[in-house]
C-alpha cells in the first residue's frame, strides 16, 4: 500500500496526488501538519532511504530558515534529525510517497510514473 504523506494547501502536493489518481494508484493520504509522522518513522526511512538526511528537510521553508538549519542539518544525527522532523511537519520535505514503509520518493522532482508504481 502507498501513502502520500502532504501539506493539502501545497500546490506541488495537489499536482504529485493528482498524477497517483491518475495512474490508477490507490493510496492513503496524511497531512503532514495533523498527523506527523514519527521520530521512530522518520528514522527507519531515512536510514532505510539510502538519501542523505538534507534530502528529508524543506530547505526552502519558512520554519527552517528560522532555526538556521543550513548549517546545521549536515551536523545531526538520524536520532537529532528525526526527532527535530517530527517536531513540527512543516520541517520535512514534501509530498513524501511511502510504499510498504520504505520511502520511495521525497518531494516531487519526476513524474511518478517513472517510479513504475
Amino acid at each position: 500500500m502507498l501513502s502520500f504523506i502532504e501539506y493539502p494547501k501545497c500546490s506541488t502536493c495537489r499536482k504529485a496526488k493528482s498524477e497517483l489518481t491518475s495512474l490508477g494508484c490507490e493510496f492513503d493520504s496524511q497531512d503532514i501538519v495533523v498527523d506527523t509522522p514519527t521520530s521512530e518513522q522518520l528514522q527507519t526511512w531515512i536510514k532505510e532511504s539510502s538519501l542523505p538526511i538534507k534530502s528529508f528537510f524543506n530547505t526552502s521553508g519558512m520554519k527552517y530558515r528560522e532555526l538556521g538549519l543550513k548549517d546545521k542539518v549536515d551536523q545531526l544525527s538520524i536520532e537529532e534529525a528525526a526527532d527535530l522532523l517530527a517536531s513540527d511537519g512543516m520541517l520535512i520535505k514534501r509530498p513524501l510517497l511511502v510504499k510498504d514503509g520504505k520511502v520511495v520518493q521525497v518531494g516531487y522532482r519526476k513524474p511518478y510514473a517513472d517510479l513504475g508504481l
